[in-house]
Parts: C-alpha cells; sequence; structure tokens
C-alpha cells in the first residue's frame, strides 16, 4: 500500500476502536441500567422510566458500534473446511471475494436502512416513553454498517496483496 493508503487504514482502525470504547461504554449504561431497574422495581416498586427504552436502544447500537473493529481483527465466523486446503493464490482471491461480498452486503443493508430511517422519521415515530425519533436509531445503525462496509472493502484489498508465505525448504 502508498504511504496515503497505509495512512489511511491507520486512521480507519483508529476510529474503528474509538466506536468500540463507545460500544463498552454504552454496554455500561446498559449494565447500570438494568442494575437500577431491578433495584427500583423490587426494592421501591417504582422502575425507572424508559429503562426498558435505554436498554432496548443500546443493545441495538452496541453492536453496531463494535462491528467495525470486530470485522477489521477478522473477529467474524469462517468456514474453513474447504478453504483451508485452497492454494495460496486461490485463497488470496477467495479472501477478496467474500470479503467483497461483506462489503456488498453491509453496504445493501445500510441503504434500505437508511430509507427505512427517513420513512419513520417522516411519520414522526418515536419510542413511548422517551419520545426518542426511531428514524434517527435506524439511520445510526445504517451509518455506521457504512463503516463496516468500509472495513470489509479495507480487508478485501489487504488480503489480496498479503504477500504469500516462503516456501520451505526451497534452496
Amino acid at each position: 500500500m502508498t504511504g496515503l493508503g497505509q495512512m489511511t487504514v491507520l486512521w480507519f482502525d483508529r476510529l474503528a476502536r474509538l466506536l468500540v470504547w463507545i460500544s463498552a461504554a454504552m454496554a455500561t449504561v446498559m449494565m447500570l441500567t438494568i442494575f437500577t431497574n431491578v433495584v427500583m422495581r423490587y426494592v421501591f416498586r417504582s422502575p425507572p422510566r424508559g429503562a426498558f427504552e435505554i436498554i432496548e436502544i443500546t443493545m441495538g447500537l452496541l453492536v453496531f458500534f463494535a462491528l467495525p473493529l470486530m470485522i477489521r481483527q477478522s473477529g467474524n465466523i469462517r468456514v474453513t473446511i474447504l478453504f483451508d486446503r485452497f492454494a495460496e493464490p486461490v485463497r488470496r482471491w477467495a479472501t477478496f471475494a467474500t470479503e467483497l461480498l461483506g462489503t456488498a452486503i453491509c453496504t445493501f443493508i445500510a441503504w434500505r436502512m437508511w430509507i427505512y430511517g427517513e420513512r419513520i422519521l417522516r411519520y414522526g415515530e418515536v419510542t413511548m416513553e422517551l419520545r426518542i425519533p426511531r428514524g434517527a436509531i435506524a439511520q445510526s445503525m445504517s451509518v455506521l454498517l457504512v463503516v463496516a462496509a468500509v472495513a470489509f472493502l479495507i480487508c478485501a484489498v489487504e488480503g489480496l496483496r498479503r504477500a504469500p508465505p516462503p516456501q520451505l525448504g526451497t534452496s
């Protein structure tokens, strides 16, 4: 990769790490909300207003915030029953193709989710207790899916450019 390409990937990886920190903060908020909800419900017989909605929203967003780094670190499930038997050039092209497929799927879902978010924003749909616009949540997830698609694209290019391992036993 060129110097500019390497710098771009470095900045993207930093963005992915920042998103994971946000995801961790959301997990903390979710955990504290659940704890508070349980204590308030069973000790004081008065659950906090909107606790279920906070848990519901943070649970959904948490996954989308963590997705780009998981993709960059190859944390997704891979079925390698045949893949490991391929010759190195075929394996590199297969990796490239599957990562491009991941890019296409994330992009398609992001596009459809954005349209869905626009529609429910137009209708003015909000959550019942906290009045949070549901369309904004869907569009946030859509933007995070675009970031995930970029992560897949970077992995595709890196997989194709990866040098084959050295041949052992040749002199």
